[in-house]
Formats: structure tokens, sequence, C-alpha cells
């Protein structure tokens, strides 16, 4: 809902695998009354977006690794596995989606990904991409951006 905010001539597709959190979309896009704006889509990443293209890719995947889910706080627990673990280091969507994000991005286009902590990580994983780490209220080492032509 955020981006349809910031961007409000542009035309969204909103996409989870989880059916619980696309009802909850499906409530926050008609009381904010966006629904000629935002198409929900259930896919994992891209697998149904097939074709589709777009100037910017925003997502905020699983990516607490295996270690910091152990350790969680109980009010972190209630929320769904699904939603928190990202694989051992973290990354197991970032990688997914740093492999595939390209074919879904037009010219010029970028993704911006929240990381949270996985900086080091992920630098230590893609050392060859040029990430640009953008500053937000949490600092920053929790967000980047790579435009399509510095993708694999």
């Amino acid at each position: 809902m955020l981006a349809a905010h910031a961007f409000p001539e542009a035309r969204l597709d909103a996409t989870d695998v989880s059916d619980d959190a696309l009802r909850v979309a499906r409530r926050n896009v008609k009381e904010y009354a966006l629904g000629k704006r935002i198409r929900l889509v259930r896919s994992d990443l891209f697998d149904r977006l097939a074709g589709r293209r777009y100037d910017l890719i925003l997502s905020n995947p699983p990516y607490v690794n295996a270690a910091a889910m152990r350790a969680l706080p109980r009010e972190y627990r209630r929320e769904p596995r699904l939603a928190l673990a990202g694989g051992r280091d973290g990354l197991d969507l970032v990688r997914r989606m740093l492999a595939q994000a390209a074919d879904h991005l037009n010219p010029g286009g970028l993704l911006v990904v929240e990381i949270g902590h996985n900086r080091a990580e992920l630098e230590k994983a893609c050392p060859r991409l040029p990430f640009v780490w953008l500053d937000t209220s949490a600092g920053e080492d929790y967000v980047f951006m790579l435009r399509k032509e510095d993708l694999p």
C-alpha cells in the first residue's frame, strides 16, 4: 500500500506465497480503494509473473537466519515461520531473487530489497554485485538497490 501511495500513477502487482497474507492484503486494497491500481497475485517470487516486466521491484522477503530464528522472542514466534525464516544464512529467497529479477525488469529498472542484518553475508556471497545501500530509519545496512544491468 505504501508503494501505491508513494507512486500515485503506478499500477502494481503485489505478490505473496501465503493465502493468509493475500487475504489481509485484499482487505487493505479494498479499505484504501486501490483495487484499480493493485493486482494481488499468489506467487512464489516470480513464478506466476511470466512475461511481466517492471520499472521497480520492491521486496521484503523472509531474511531471518537459522540461528536468529531459534533465538527469536516469543512475540516474533507468533508470526508465521514462512514470513520470517530465510534459511541458514537468511539469504535463500534473496539469492533466488537476484538470479531471476533481471528477467522481470525493464531496461534501467531497479530492484530494492530489505535484508535485515545480512549485509556482510550478502556481500560475501555476491562479491561482484555493486550493491547500493540505502539510508533508512534502521540504518544504511538493511536495504539494497541494484539496477537491472548490474544483475546476473
